[in-house]
């Protein structure tokens, strides 16, 4: 609904001589300061927003969604692991942007984040704070940019409708205006949610200021924009489609970012495929990758660069294979992510799994995905049980682990950083880092 102007759901296209002058005054805050415990053990090791899908990290993914947008310069904000993302994205003139960088000195919640840039954004009228640990499609920012344009006053939030929920700070809306915010609420259920994608203006901070500590012992930015919306200043949904976001606040959510990422990835062959493999859908196979005779791979399949396929591979749909990483004989890796150097030498099967950089697994290695009663798969986060909401769901394998000949991990268990699991082992629950596990 665009005529009254209350939010915008369709299609756009955007008019760069129109808009030009205007860009060129928006910034954006890109947050990525944060730890992201939910999702161990895949964030020991590297902080959130770098975390792989579709073959790239999630924060190059959503600076080139503000760049085509039309916005290049872009502050992020860092802590965990801070030097990792400045060593990932540099100054930005490779994707584009103009990137500069602000540490957070003491995480303490997305509100404390935005009162940390309060100086860097000192002046502007309005500018973009977006969450740099969620998925997000390349046309999501440009929603928001359009409807910027389309509203000279009026503040925005980007909205996602799911199933439940619970899990995210649902919204109330009433003809595109919010009227309230709850974060996580036990209430389940569909509804509309934040995207974690913000048009703010210089009077966020006084509300920063006047934001007390959530239950959870953090500074939220919605209890800051909740306390605008209080006073009267209004924010107005835009609302993005199923394939332009996703949360990312649980390992296997990586799993169903990778499908759309796939869904939007294009085809290339610029690494070796020896004679003898069968390819069916789109690969793309990036600069020396190799994949050698007699494998057979169903697309969509990433290989990453110098990565090696095979002999006598299986690969199926939805399947990353990350730089450096090898697939080697008489394995089947299905809907599953490998990230860098990570090792499937042979006759092992990873199904529905994410295997951490620098794994090692031995022969025989297999990975169980489902249930014989056919019910969503339970896993552990932070001691409680968290229902998947996933049918087949394999193991999540931190960085650096090696597992012996016959190695059998049961059906959502986590596996920490550096762990040795030793031959014939069964293993039914989580293991904590740097275990090592004997028959």
């Amino acid at each position: 609904m665009v005529g009254d102007g209350s939010y915008y759901e369709g299609d756009y296209s955007l008019d760069p001589a129109v808009v030009a002058e205007w860009l060129d005054e928006l910034k954006a805050l890109v947050l990525a300061a944060g730890k992201g415990v939910r999702l161990w053990p895949l964030t020991e090791n590297r902080p959130k927003p770098l975390l792989p899908v579709g073959g790239r990290p999630l924060l190059s993914q959503t600076i080139e969604s503000l760049v085509k947008a039309g916005v290049r310069e872009i502050i992020i904000m860092v802590n965990y692991q801070a030097s990792m993302v400045k060593e990932a994205l540099g100054d930005g003139l490779s994707l584009g942007a103009d990137i500069s960088y602000v540490d957070q000195p003491s995480p303490k919640g997305t509100a404390n984040a935005v009162e940390a840039a309060k100086d860097v954004l000192d002046g502007e009228d309005r500018f973009l704070v977006v969450y740099g640990d969620n998925y997000y499609g390349p046309r999501a920012v440009s929603r928001l940019v359009e409807m910027s344009r389309r509203s000279s006053s009026d503040l925005l939030i980007g909205a996602a409708r799911v199933l439940d929920a619970s899990q995210f700070g649902r919204l109330t809306v009433k003809d595109g205006v919010v009227g309230g915010i709850r974060e996580k609420s036990a209430k389940k259920g569909p509804g509309e949610v934040i995207a974690g994608l913000y048009l703010m203006d210089q009077s966020i901070f006084p509300a920063i200021v006047k934001t007390k500590l959530s239950s959870r012992g953090e500074f939220e930015l919605t209890d800051s924009i909740q306390f605008l919306i209080d006073q009267d200043r209004r924010f107005r949904m835009v609302l993005l489609n199923d394939q332009e976001w996703l949360g990312i606040s649980y390992p296997w959510d990586l799993l169903g970012a990778n499908r759309l990422a796939f869904d939007l990835m294009e085809s290339a062959r610029d690494g070796m495929v020896e004679p003898g493999v069968h390819v069916h859908g789109m690969l793309h196979l990036s600069r020396g990758g190799v994949i050698r005779s007699g494998c057979y791979l169903e697309g969509p399949v990433f290989i990453g660069e110098n990565a090696v396929v095979g002999p006598n591979a299986y690969l199926r749909p939805y399947t990353v294979v990350g730089e450096g990483a090898k697939v080697g004989a008489y394995c089947d890796v299905k809907n599953s992510i490998l990230m860098d150097r990570a090792k499937v030498p042979h006759l092992s099967y990873v199904g529905d799994s994410i295997v951490g950089a620098g794994c090692s697994l031995g022969a025989g290695t297999i990975t169980a995905n489902l249930r014989f009663d056919d019910a969503s798969i339970v896993s552990m986060v932070k001691g409680r049980r968290v229902d998947t909401g996933r049918r087949k769901l394999g193991a999540i394998i931190g960085d650096n682990v090696r597992t012996g000949i016959n190695v059998s991990l049961l059906r959502g268990v986590k596996i920490g950083s550096g762990d040795w699991i030793g031959p014939g082992v069964t293993v039914r629950r989580d293991v904590a880092s740097g275990a090592r596990i004997k028959r």
